[in-house]
């Protein structure tokens, strides 16, 4: 036992060092290959009811649809949630109820490493908290208890604009753990797990609804973990390894992957479910070495 104990301290130790070093990454915005003029904003009550929009431009991506920011100018605060620390990003334009995104940052990172991510994201007309994660998931599901506030509020620039019936919660890494901590919460539409395989095997056993294992060929130490994940889970799951890709790249590299899975989750654009689950389809060819089963 105390030798078990031992190795799981040192991988998470390496697991903390692997967030570090994404933190010097991805914390310029240059994590995503779309641009974006935000800047984030202050909000005096540490809620919804500051913030600054930026302009939502396209990328060069090409091809699939996703590969490019969406159609939505979006709008960041870097001063939301309950302790004024969480990332929020939501569609400027359009009058919703918008779906909803809550994700867990990796270790050692917090939302300023993700900017460029929820803007993205929330371009494709999702509203998008993003948290510092933990192990055990809290701060996603007290992001969803704020955002329920936030929607009833009539001061709020969320009021009425969060669809609480299509949440999907997700993370990078750390936070990916802590997604599988919260998975059985029953307002839960669908989770997204990037380079995050539980350490012990057992997260699927939390997950209730439809999972998505977003992993890099090149990522030794969490790829193997969410294999096993991916063999124990019981619910619809997809699973791509994106080959070129590492830990730290794999939330750069799986934007168009997360955006299409909620658009069909979430959006019920059930036209995408052939891009996941078919032979052929986009997200199983090319730099996709993608499976599913349960479905």
């Amino acid at each position: 036992m105390k030798r078990l104990n031992h190795t799981t301290r040192a991988l998470m130790f390496v697991w903390a060092m692997a967030g570090l070093i994404f933190a010097a990454y991805a914390c310029d915005g240059g994590s995503s290959s779309s641009s974006s003029s935000s800047t984030s904003s202050t909000s005096s009550s540490g809620g919804c009811n500051s913030s600054s929009s930026s302009s939502s431009t396209s990328s060069s991506g090409g091809g699939y649809d996703t590969n490019s920011k969406g159609p939505y100018a979006t709008t960041q605060n870097l001063s939301a949630g309950p302790s004024r620390a969480s990332g929020l990003f939501y569609p400027s334009t359009g009058s919703g109820p918008f779906p909803i995104l809550v994700f867990g940052c990796g270790a050692g990172t917090n939302p300023d490493s993700y900017v460029d991510h929820g803007n993205y994201i929330a371009s494709w007309g999702f509203i998008v908290m993003i948290e510092t994660s933990s192990n055990s998931g809290t701060e996603l599901t007290n992001a969803i208890d704020w955002l329920t506030t936030q929607n009833r509020t009539r001061t709020s620039v969320l009021y009425n604009k969060c669809n609480l019936q299509k949440i999907a919660a997700g993370g990078h890494s750390r936070g990916s753990i802590g997604t599988f901590a919260i998975a059985s919460d029953s307002r839960l539409t669908t989770t997204i797990h990037v380079a995050g395989g539980s350490f012990d095997g057992n997260g699927s056993s939390n997950l209730r609804k439809p999972a998505a294992y977003i992993c890099g060929a090149d990522d030794t130490m969490a790829t193997p973990n969410a294999e096993t994940d991916y063999n124990r889970t019981t619910v619809p799951v997809f699973m791509t390894v994106m080959n070129g890709v590492d830990h730290i790249s794999a939330a750069r590299e799986g934007l168009p992957v997360i955006c299409a899975w909620m658009l069909w989750q979430l959006k019920g654009e059930t036209q995408r479910q052939a891009d996941f689950l078919n032979a052929g389809g986009y997200f199983r060819t090319g730099k996709y070495v993608s499976k599913s089963k349960n479905w």
